[in-house]
């Protein structure tokens, strides 16, 4: 790749607009950027990863032990610059020096795991004071104030006999215990491969060996690319920290060895798997300031850093940014965008990444991230992206997708008015022999309403003949078409007329719909003619449904409901609790003394069936009761609590405010706004 021009550094003042107006840091200056604070603490408990999220979790099951101060019996030894190996409990058996205490020890020859080099009192490495705190460095201020912890070991690791320079061999899959064979025969080149290739899989313990047998045993002079291996084993999700790096970082600078770019790179991967923003932050500068150029790996172990702190937004700038200067971007790591980005429902950006992709020519796009983005898509009743997944994989055969996923994009489909999306789902449904339900049916007659009217009736009539009668519930999308317009419950009645001539089967409810829109439309006169005609229409003729529709434009007609309440004892069709209470609600509302009587009939009728009527209804009757001078009014004192009646202070406060007296009226009305009311005729 070509060296970055100025116009390549992008993702700089991108991920840290303030990078230009800093000066070089300084261990004065970054003290001040990452010293914990109350309201910004340094995370200390052992983390894990999280399947679901992808977010860092604390395990209550791994607190270490701590001293009298607070702090982890171990911490010391990190303190003094000394890694140390843990048991299955997490806690220290045989010390591992960092590099220069094992450059040091391997000068003297005497080194020993005793008890003097555990102590609390060793001093740090290279500093010649027992408080590391003294030490200044632009790394060491990421170490003050926090107590640093490492999850336990695995629990076969504690149960190994300790290695020693005796029974270590070479092999294939690297060292292994075999008694009675040395080491010795090992060349230095094939150690080096070695802490190379374990330092990539982040096998810390195997990795610190190695680093004891060059350095302690055969008295290698450490190296930057001793140290690199120390950085690149917290790759590893379960031993690995990030500050663990902090603690290599600051003792490379102890004994004067500079990073290059090899070291800023596995840096950047360990913050892949370890997110830390303060370090990934002077990292960048320190980049910036020495003018390393990020390679294609940098750049994705950087995305991936940014997606596990879940700071997406800054994660597509990046990757917008690595586009621009031609950096080949895996399949890998669209994916990973890909599911963070439908964990929140960002489904435009999705949807554009997966057409940039198949624009591109990617073929291998995995099948996986097409039924999570399908899922997620049709879940949220994303139409656009819904069609999009639906066209390329379902359409083509790739993705059978499941009766729960099926569901989603149907009723995605009947939200938009797409029909043919609606009609596809049916015919994948079809294909596995899986039969219709009610609700698929009910996505269909609402997803053709937009467009034809007609089949959305005409399925209607194809789920009574299939013998699925149709309810409420299926027919409130055709009710919400028709109340639109006025001209349009006409035209829907001309259609069921028809389809009755084609020898259909019409249901009551397609016809009770349209009478409901002729009343929401005020064409009380309509809704009753087509009333009249119902027998032409449906041959299983009106029921308590049909007539509660039409009591509802009733209001100031009393005439009419008594027709219809003839009607109903003369087709013995029993009402229901709706009936009652729209009855009471004609007769109260009607000027004359007989009518209040013959609203307080059916109250008696209505609470000897184990009836109540609605909140609403009760108190229109005690406002005019209070109005009249009605003292029957103390019969509706109930439990609002369970809907029936309303409480004794109530009917005391509307007495007194209100009795026979015409200001009283506004005052009641007060109190049913305070009770949150509705309009008994809604």
């Amino acid at each position: 790749m070509p060296p970055l021009s100025c116009e390549a550094y992008a993702p700089w003042h991108i991920l840290c607009p303030s990078f230009y107006r800093f000066p070089p840091l300084s261990a004065r200056s970054f003290s001040k950027l990452a010293k914990p604070t109350a309201d910004r603490p340094i995370r200390t408990q052992p983390w894990r990863n999280s399947p679901r999220t992808g977010r860092n979790q604390p395990t209550t099951s791994q607190r270490p032990e701590k001293d009298g101060n607070g702090l982890r019996k171990s911490d010391e030894f990190f303190s003094s610059g000394h890694h140390v190996e843990l048991d299955a409990s997490g806690m220290a058996t045989a010390p591992a020096r960092g590099v220069k205490t094992l450059w040091d020890a391997s000068k003297k020859k005497s080194w020993r795991p005793d008890k003097d080099s555990l102590s609390q009192n060793a001093a740090y490495p290279g500093s010649g004071s027992s408080n590391p705190s003294q030490v200044s460095h632009s790394y060491g201020s990421l170490c003050n104030n926090e107590k640093f912890t490492r999850n336990e070991a695995a629990s076969e690791a504690s149960q190994k006999p300790p290695v020693s320079p005796v029974n270590l061999t070479y092999g294939a899959k690297g060292f292994t215990v075999c008694q009675g064979q040395r080491y010795g025969e090992i060349t230095g080149e094939q150690l080096h491969e070695d802490l190379q290739r374990t330092s990539t899989a982040g096998d810390s313990p195997q990795v610190q060996e190695l680093l004891r047998i060059l350095i302690h045993d055969r008295g290698e002079k450490p190296s930057r690319k001793h140290y690199q291996a120390l950085l690149l084993m917290n790759i590893s999700p379960r031993n690995g920290t990030a500050a663990d790096v902090v603690r290599v970082l600051l003792q490379m600078e102890e004994v004067g060895i500079t990073l290059d770019s090899a070291a800023y790179h596995a840096v950047l991967k360990v913050l892949a798997i370890h997110p830390d923003y303060l370090l990934r932050r002077c990292i960048l500068e320190e980049l910036r300031q020495r003018w390393f150029t990020l390679s294609t790996e940098g750049w994705h172990d950087l995305i991936v850093g940014l997606l596990r702190d879940k700071q997406i937004e800054l994660a597509i700038a990046v990757l917008q940014s690595a586009q621009q200067v031609e950096i080949h971007i895996e399949s890998w790591l669209y994916d990973m965008l890909i599911y963070n980005l439908c964990d929140v429902d960002e489904f435009d950006e999705v949807l554009s990444i997966l057409r940039f992709r198949v624009d591109n020519g990617e073929q291998l796009i995995s099948g996986t991230v097409w039924y999570y983005f399908l899922d997620s898509a049709s879940s949220a009743f994303h139409h656009s992206a819904t069609l999009f997944a639906w066209r390329k994989r379902v359409e083509s055969g790739y993705l059978n997708p499941s009766s729960g996923i099926c569901l989603n994009v149907i009723n995605t489909a009947a939200r938009h008015g797409d029909f043919q999306l609606a009609v596809d789902v049916v015919r994948v449904l079809g294909n596995r022999n899986e039969a219709l339900q009610l609700y698929h049916y009910e996505a269909l007659v609402e997803s053709y309403l937009p467009s034809d009217l007609r089949t959305s009736l005409m399925l209607l009539t194809l789920m009574t003949s299939r013998g699925m009668s149709p309810t409420d519930c299926s027919t409130r999308s055709i009710l919400l078409y028709l109340r639109q317009s006025s001209h349009l419950p006409p035209i829907a009645l001309s259609i069921l007329r028809g389809l009755c001539e084609q020898g259909r089967p019409v249901p009551i409810e397609a016809a009770n719909v349209i009478i409901e829109s002729y009343v929401e439309h005020g064409n009380f006169d309509a809704a009753l003619e087509t009333y009249k005609t119902l027998h032409k229409l449906c041959l299983s003729g009106p029921t308590c449904n049909t007539f509660n529709r039409l009591l509802r434009g009733c209001r100031g007609r009393k005439d009419a409901a008594m027709f219809l309440a003839s009607e109903m004892v003369a087709l013995e069709i029993s009402p229901d609790a709706l009936t009652y209470d729209l009855l009471i609600l004609v007769c109260m509302e009607s000027s004359r003394e007989d009518d209040m009587d013959d609203a307080w009939r059916y109250f008696e009728e209505m609470r000897g069936a184990g009836w109540w009527p609605r909140p609403a209804t009760v108190l229109s009757m005690a406002k005019c009761c209070c109005q009249k001078g009605d003292e029957r009014m103390w019969q509706l004192q109930g439990d609002p609590k369970e809907c029936q009646g309303i409480e004794r202070s109530v009917l005391e406060n509307m007495v007194d405010e209100g009795w026979m007296n015409g200001d009283g009226i506004q005052k009641t009305s007060k109190i049913l706004d305070a009770l949150d009311a509705e309009d008994p005729w809604a």
